[in-house]
């Protein structure tokens, strides 16, 4: 089966490429901006197509989908400097919706974001489901699995945690920090990714996906340090706003990273817990594990 994965060059692009070359035979198209980014081992090149793409360029991304069966959904664009990524999203999404129909392609899987859609969410959470929204106008078989935080190396928002408490003996948090998530390890859904290629479904569904367990970001934190056996001091500062947070994140991160996290801070707000029991319905084999397995 030929398989396109746009933003192939991502955390969790590179990730299920690699996963997918491991554990199936099928050919994957690698669709994104850097694909020079992306390393493939020698005995697997013969499988794998790396194809600059821009997906706000309608031609370019109807190109690439030539002949594909499935393809992943995994573009973001929180990196950009400016706040206008929603925007930015909402056409990526709406020009690779087109090309997705126009070459006749039936399933997309989607990785999205946790959050109940009635509730005020944050504009990152907005995005996220607003582009599953666009792809369900086009395509019959959306699989929209909706997660939080992804742990494992090179997720920019573990990163952003780790270089706080390993740089930062005293952490400064809103108080949204004692909302609710559910991180889950790069593994576990990296099984969700790869078992919805053949999912049995009749329409499009939304999947909440999650770990083994719900904390708060706060604790989240502290048992990463704990784990690292660091002694930070956190105080929840209650007056500290989303703009001054990400300004403090600044100072620990990348520019890059610190833009996402930025953007992510506001969804703080928003708990992002799983609240169905899709997942366990679907992929009754798949049992997430603790997180302190994925701290790398």
């Amino acid at each position: 089966m030929k398989i396109a994965i746009i933003g192939a060059s991502g955390f969790v692009g590179k990730n299920l490429i690699k996963n997918l070359l491991e554990n199936t035979e099928h050919e994957i198209y690698a669709i994104c901006l850097d694909p020079e980014n992306i390393i493939i081992e020698e005995k697997y090149k013969n499988r794998v197509y790396k194809l600059k793409t821009n997906v706000l360029d309608p031609k370019e991304i109807i190109d690439a989908l030539e002949g594909i069966e499935v393809a992943y959904y995994l573009i973001h664009m929180m990196t950009n400097n400016k706040n206008n990524f929603y925007e930015k999203e909402d056409q990526a999404a709406e020009n690779t919706g087109k090309a997705l129909k126009s070459s006749g392609i039936k399933r997309v899987i989607y990785m999205s974001g946790l959050g109940k859609d009635k509730e005020n969410l944050s504009m990152h959470l907005l995005s996220r489901h607003n582009t599953g929204n666009i792809l369900r106008k086009y395509i019959k078989e959306v699989i929209e699995l909706r997660a939080s935080m992804i742990i494992g190396h090179g997720s920019a928002s573990f990163e952003i945690v780790k270089n706080i408490v390993e740089k930062s003996p005293i952490i400064i948090l809103p108080k949204t920090a004692k909302t609710k998530t559910q991180p889950i390890g790069i593994d576990d859904a990296l099984l969700y990714l790869r078992q919805s290629i053949t999912l049995k479904i009749n329409e499009s569904e939304i999947i909440e996906i999650g770990g083994k367990e719900s904390m708060s970001y706060e604790e989240f934190i502290k048992r990463y340090s704990k784990c690292k056996n660091k002694k930070n001091i956190i105080f929840i500062l209650p007056i500290l706003n989303e703009y001054t947070a990400g300004l403090l994140l600044s100072l620990f991160n990348p520019k890059e990273e610190a833009n996402i996290g930025k953007c992510m801070i506001g969804s703080f707000q928003n708990e992002m817990i799983v609240t169905s029991k899709k997942a366990n319905q679907f992929f009754p084999d798949i049992n997430p594990r603790k997180i302190e397995e994925f701290f790398v």
